[in-house]
């Protein structure tokens, strides 16, 4: 089994709209599944979180304009997690328009050969950080009780990591020993993120973690003095899931979105006070 996986591509309804004033979102998109033509055998393309930037129906529309017909054209579904920047009441509307939508956009996708892909909703109205719902945790272990031929992915938004920066931190899932005690003894084989805009790697219940780079930009998770930052790149990443433990491949190009020729200054630089601001606003 083969899944693309991307995140945080940020849309907005306004195409004349740009990511901290520079990154038209819409371009490092489209530029990256530029560099991804000629990838074949992709079982699935899946999209961790923060698809949209505005939460809007158009940011959604114009989300579907452009993965649908790339996933058409490798033969695989796209399946989409929400995301901390997502509305998902709206998103749902968009896609399904005319029925009724759950509150959280939680899943079951069948994959090719027998897998499956679930997808959890860990967004909170009007916050960064991440939660489950004691409803969404027994939601998940009734589908895992009944174990898939070719094993479970799960997938969504907030990593059940411990961030690599401050910021990320505050903005981190809650309650991972919970979603740990659901998840141990599955056939989970591993378990997909987006959030921290940077590949990242770790484990929950003994089950591989990866956390895939941003596609409107990659954080630095090496900015000194307290600060935190993101580069003007896209990323993606690629697992292939075997007989063993699964194989990631990530990578990272020059984001085609940048509306300035210099893409070694950092998209946005934050100060620790900044920073305390915004932990303030969206963190716990």
């Amino acid at each position: 089994m083969r899944i693309l996986h991307l995140s945080d591509t940020h849309l907005y309804g306004d195409p004349a709209a740009r990511h901290y004033g520079r990154i038209d979102t819409e371009a490092a998109l489209r530029g990256l599944l530029e560099r991804l033509e000629g990838l074949g055998d992709i079982d699935a393309v899946v999209h961790t979180g923060d698809a949209s930037e505005d939460g809007t129906a158009e940011s959604y529309h114009r989300l579907h304009e452009i993965l649908d017909p790339f996933a058409a054209s490798v033969q695989a579904p796209l399946a989409v997690a929400m995301g901390n920047h997502d509305v998902s009441v709206v998103y749902g509307e968009s896609v399904t328009p005319g029925q009724r939508v759950a509150e959280r956009q939680d899943r079951v996708v069948p994959l090719p050969g027998g897998g499956r892909l679930v997808l959890l909703d860990s967004s909170v109205p009007g916050a960064g950080y991440g939660h489950l719902e004691a409803a969404q945790l027994h939601w998940l272990a009734t589908v895992l009780a009944e174990p898939a031929p070719a094993g479970t992915v799960l997938a969504l938004h907030h990593p059940p990591l411990v961030a690599a920066t401050a910021l990320l931190r505050a903005l981190d899932l809650d309650d991972l020993a919970e979603l740990g005690a659901v998840l141990e003894g599955s056939d989970v084989r591993i378990v997909l993120a987006g959030h921290y805009h940077h590949a990242m790697t770790g484990s929950i219940a003994g089950i591989p973690v990866h956390v895939a780079p941003g596609v409107t930009n990659v954080v630095d998770p090496f900015a000194a003095g307290g600060h935190e930052q993101a580069l003007a790149l896209s990323g993606a990443s690629l697992i292939e899931l075997g007989q063993g433990l699964p194989q990631v491949i990530s990578a990272v190009h020059p984001n085609r979105g940048d509306a300035l020729e210099d893409v070694e200054r950092p998209v946005y630089r934050l100060s620790p006070e900044e920073v305390a601001r915004i932990v303030a606003a969206a963190g716990r």
